[in-house]
């Protein structure tokens, strides 16, 4: 590994413990992203599985969205060096007699992450490389089979932000949000494995599941709640508005 790293330095005085550091004479970010994801597969491969559910799907590590990729990290393995990590997610809502109706999916049992726990219509990570927009029109084939002629409709309308520690994990994330109105005739069909069902559910009910349950994966949850804030149902006579409103961004949106 000494080609990799400048190595590990233990210092007993620190509450940080162990620190790896890169060999600056890897000066690309395709030398970086090849060194990393060698020690990435080396941890993947433990008994003990270190790193699990590798995806073999890459993350820019970059300062700000946008910014030059420093190197790129195995998906899996980025809340377990802290890497800010970007998704898009979309409401997918129908109107029915001026009531509004969500969709909302059942993710596979054989997911890696959260298995079984509802979702939206359409969600998934930022590869890198590739736009919001075209992952947006590439997970909405996957996940619910929409055809581009109604997935070009969907509306960006904004972002949420959250951090969440989960033992080894730090995961920092930045989501898109989209908003897409469906035909009412229109029927999701999943087409990758990853979700078991769909459901469309009055938006209200989906609001009481939200605050009653942890029903929803929890990054879902703040979507659909930037939803409820956007169409109406969450207003500032609500216990607790300015609060709520404020951790929809608790992380950092750089």
């Amino acid at each position: 590994m000494e080609d990799q790293i400048v190595g590990c330095i233990h210092n007993g005085d620190s509450r940080f413990g162990t620190n790896v550091t890169l060999n600056k004479t890897l000066s690309t970010p395709e030398e970086r992203t090849r060194v990393v994801g060698n020690v990435i597969k080396c941890l993947a491969e433990e008994e003990k599985e270190l790193i699990p559910g590798i995806r073999n799907e890459l993350y820019p590590v970059a300062p700000s969205f946008g910014s030059p990729p420093y190197f790129s990290v195995e998906r899996a393995a980025a809340t377990y060096f802290g890497i800010k990590a970007y998704g898009v997610h979309m409401n997918g809502f129908v109107k029915r007699d001026g009531e509004k109706f969500l969709w909302i999916g059942k993710r596979s049992p054989m997911k890696q992450t959260f298995p079984g726990m509802l979702d939206h219509l359409v969600a998934g990570g930022l590869p890198h490389g590739m736009s919001c927009v075209a992952n947006l029109i590439k997970e909405c084939e996957e996940e619910a089979g929409i055809p581009l002629s109604l997935s070009n409709q969907a509306m960006s309308v904004g972002a949420v932000s959250y951090v969440h520690v989960d033992g080894y994990r730090y995961e920092r994330g930045v989501l898109f949000c989209y908003d897409l109105e469906l035909p009412g005739g229109f029927i999701p069909k999943n087409q990758d494995g990853e979700v078991e069902s769909f459901k469309l559910i009055p938006v209200e009910n989906v609001a009481n599941v939200i605050r009653r349950t942890q029903f929803f994966k929890p990054n879902c949850s703040l979507v659909i709640m930037d939803f409820l804030f956007r169409h109406g149902y969450i207003g500032p006579e609500c216990l607790g508005y300015l609060d709520l409103l404020q951790s929809l961004r608790s992380g950092d949106t750089s």
